[in-house]
């Protein structure tokens, strides 16, 4: 990983970056997500911090955020968590800082005895799909959902092993 990409966890600071990163017309768009606000934002940090079962982190490149990734299922006791949301600025995008987080996030629970992420993705997401084939991820299913805007949307659910 890069000296300059650290990655910690969220706190109640992340607020303002968290909804311009998910109000950002090109993350809309992509996620296929509707916009927020900033209460919904500090509402969120809020029950993410007493979820033991969930783990957010935001992606900094030389000081600055660039990212957000969120884990969840990691109380099923089955090996078994989901990458719930790695969302970066377009300007960080393609520029292996994803990669690199999600890659360190993967090592993390590999170290905590998870076996086995997985994710969900569109299927026409080239660029993130090759991020995710890149820390090892692989296509195992494909399906239509019903997103946060209302378009039926081609996905796919890949999976990456860890042991």
């Amino acid at each position: 990983m890069e000296k300059s990409l650290q990655i910690r966890p969220v706190n109640e600071s992340d607020v303002k970056f968290l909804y311009q990163l998910m109000n950002c017309p090109p993350v809309l768009e992509r996620l296929n997500e509707v916009p927020t606000t900033r209460q919904d934002w500090t509402d969120a940090i809020s029950e993410w911090l007493k979820d033991e079962d969930e783990e957010d982190y935001i992606v900094l490149a030389g000081g600055i955020r660039t990212g957000w990734l969120g884990i969840n299922g990691l109380l099923g006791g089955d090996g078994i968590a989901y990458l719930k949301m790695a969302a970066f600025l377009p300007e960080y995008q393609g520029k292996g800082y994803g990669t690199s987080s999600i890659r360190e996030v993967l090592d993390s629970l590999k170290q905590r005895g998870i076996e086995q992420v997985f994710l969900y993705t569109d299927s026409d997401n080239a660029p993130a799909q090759a991020c995710y084939r890149k820390c090892g991820f692989k296509v195992v299913e494909s399906l239509t959902e019903t997103m946060s805007n209302g378009k039926e949307v081609d996905r796919v659910k890949m999976v990456s092993c860890l042991k």
